[in-house]
């Protein structure tokens, strides 16, 4: 049986000490408090550790820090999560970077709304919930009121093989319920991101919806962890044109995604996690496939990214593919 708090917010810090203690006192004035903080340390060299103990003094939240190795943001945030199931304590798991800044009711919202989709679908459902954000620069300035319009990404293209075409959930935004996180752990040596991996798994197997409103301030600079990309724009589009001729950027733009899908039927086969979609499938046979199979693969089952302008670049690579054939 679980007594106490149910939600676990799973913080994972590595060389913050610019931003974490703002983050801290985000958390702390939240207006929903009922939650336990676990941080986990990814082996920082600065005064992060020493920071969060000092808060942890000052502070009634109820936050556990473990100091660990470097192992990544990815495998971080999976630890944090896999110790927080094990504990059997939660039912509700957030994640939390170190630089953002959570606004008061962001807790509260996504509580609200997960609740209302455990009445609709049940706990034994995988459910996920996540919100927009507004994006600020190093000083917190707004560079932008939505994440979504910032990045010309549209939250409604949700289903599993948007997803897995091109993710527009943030893992600082989630929150999951138990079912989720059993389902989704381990995360598979081929996931590309812990939000990601996650996005995809509740989209295949369970309900995913979204709150069409800024739950935090998402800062953007050069020492990102986990997250950061340029505005979507003109010069971020001549940028990754020019990367066309790199080869690397095959892996950026559709492979990792194409080796995401394949990691997740296997997750699901080891799992017993039931049977995938024929979209999923099809992403699969992608890299395997000849150029004009290829090309009904993606017509036949819309296997698009978002908007005119990257689907133009996604052509252009299924076209470039035809030398990725293995």
């Amino acid at each position: 049986m679980m007594h106490g708090n149910t939600i676990a917010v799973l913080l994972s810090t590595y060389n913050g000490e610019r931003f974490i203690v703002e983050q801290l006192h985000s958390l702390e004035r939240q207006s929903y408090r009922q939650f336990d903080l676990h941080i986990r340390d990814d082996g920082s060299s600065d005064a992060t550790l020493q920071l969060i103990q000092k808060f942890k003094q000052q502070t009634d939240m109820t936050l556990m820090v473990h100091q660990a190795v470097n192992v990544g943001a990815m495998k971080s945030f999976e630890i944090l999560l896999q110790t927080a199931v094990d504990s059997g304590k939660y039912k509700y798991f957030m994640f939390c970077d170190q630089d953002d800044i959570w606004f008061k009711n962001k807790i509260e919202h996504s509580y609200r709304k997960i609740l209302a989709m455990k009445e609709q679908y049940g706990s034994s459902t995988p459910l996920l919930v996540y919100t927009d954000m507004k994006v600020v620069d190093i000083e917190g300035v707004e560079l932008g009121a939505s994440f979504w319009n910032y990045f010309r990404l549209n939250p409604k293209k949700n289903r599993c093989h948007d997803l897995a075409m091109q993710c527009n959930i943030t893992g600082c935004t989630m929150m999951l319920n138990r079912q989720l996180a059993l389902s989704a752990l381990p995360f598979h040596n081929k996931s590309t991101m812990h939000d990601h991996w996650i996005g995809l798994v509740a989209s295949s197997l369970g309900v995913v919806d979204f709150i069409d409103e800024a739950t935090l301030a998402y800062r953007q600079h050069d020492s990102n962890v986990s997250g950061g990309a340029p505005k979507f724009n003109a010069s971020y589009v001549l940028t990754k044109a020019l990367k066309y001729f790199n080869e690397d950027e095959f892996d950026a733009v559709l492979g990792r995604q194409i080796d995401q899908v394949e990691g997740f039927l296997e997750h699901c086969k080891a799992k017993g996690l039931g049977e995938c979609t024929q979209e999923l499938k099809a992403i699969s046979k992608l890299r395997s496939s000849s150029l004009l199979h290829r090309m009904r693969l993606i017509m036949r089952y819309r296997l698009f990214k978002h908007g005119f302008i990257r689907n133009i670049g996604l052509f252009f690579w299924l076209i470039k593919m035809s030398g990725k054939v293995q």
